[in-house]
């Protein structure tokens, strides 16, 4: 079995390792919670330490979590619109086409860095209807050859949080500028505590010690970034179905957090909005 090297990919692009290790250990997990055996194909297929990729207790169920609530809005915003365009902003080495499985009347984007897309392209099974973009989020062209006219769902798992404000704000305003159709944005969130935690791990794969992410108070911090977007809804990891799958322990905290005000509870948060 070929490996692949990550050694073209800088450290903001390396952060991809982060979720896949993340899905990669929940997939070993006796009673996993997203199963994404995919994954863990994958961290055996690169020529990395991963090992190096620390991750502390909670954070894999987390991670899982998370991926399974942001695929539950992209399967029910597909089911709606059959026709619809996916949109993964950041995609990294994030296999949602794979455990979606969506009709061959969806078109779906993966956009990331180019030697991301290339990295892709050699390890993830190809299909008819997805593209690949190589490009950065933060160069307007990234919308050049996505449809603006169809119901289009844009999904987000740790890209966003990973960059600045200003940058969040420039591509939250290109969203609603390029997509004249029906559409939604949902992606996991940071509280800005979190986003300053965040550093514990982007370090590992040689991001800046002092590195600082993303984050915001509430939902309606991002809209006024872009009043372009309406909220629609927050959801809490200590209240999804998932939760169930955890072994008693982590139910019991997820249980005890779920009693907290909101503030508390925004460890495992998904938000989704409207343009």
């Amino acid at each position: 079995m070929t490996t692949q090297s990550l050694d073209r990919l800088t450290p903001l692009a390396k952060t991809l390792l982060i979720t896949l290790k993340g899905r990669a250990l929940d997939s070993a997990e006796k009673k996993p919670i997203l199963g994404d055996d995919l994954a863990a194909d994958l961290i055996r297929r690169l020529d990395y330490d991963l090992d190096t990729v620390k991750l502390t207790l909670g954070v894999p169920a987390a991670i899982a979590i998370r991926s399974s609530m942001l695929d539950r809005a992209v399967r029910n915003y597909i089911h709606d619109h059959p026709d619809a365009v996916v949109v993964e902003l950041g995609c990294g080495l994030e296999t949602r086409m794979n455990r979606l499985d969506p009709p061959d009347t969806v078109d779906w984007y993966d956009i990331d860095f180019p030697d991301v897309i290339e990295l892709r392209k050699t390890l993830l099974p190809q299909r008819t209807n997805a593209h690949h973009i190589g490009i950065s989020l933060l160069d307007p062209n990234w919308t050049g050859t996505i449809p603006a006219d169809r119901p289009t769902v844009l999904v987000a798992d740790g890209v966003l949080g990973f960059l600045t404000e200003s940058d969040n704000r420039q591509i939250l305003t290109h969203i609603t500028d390029h997509f004249t159709g029906s559409g939604e944005l949902v992606f996991n969130a940071y509280t800005k505590l979190a986003a300053r935690m965040n550093g514990r791990y982007t370090k590992v794969v040689g991001m800046p010690a002092d590195y600082r992410g993303f984050g915001i108070s509430e939902p309606r911090d991002v809209v006024a970034l872009n009043p372009g977007l309406t909220f629609v809804e927050e959801q809490f990891g200590d209240a999804s179905p998932e939760v169930g799958q955890l072994n008693i322990s982590y139910r019991l905290l997820a249980a005890l957090f779920a009693r907290w005000r909101a503030q508390a509870r925004r460890g495992v948060w998904v938000v989704r909005y409207r343009f």
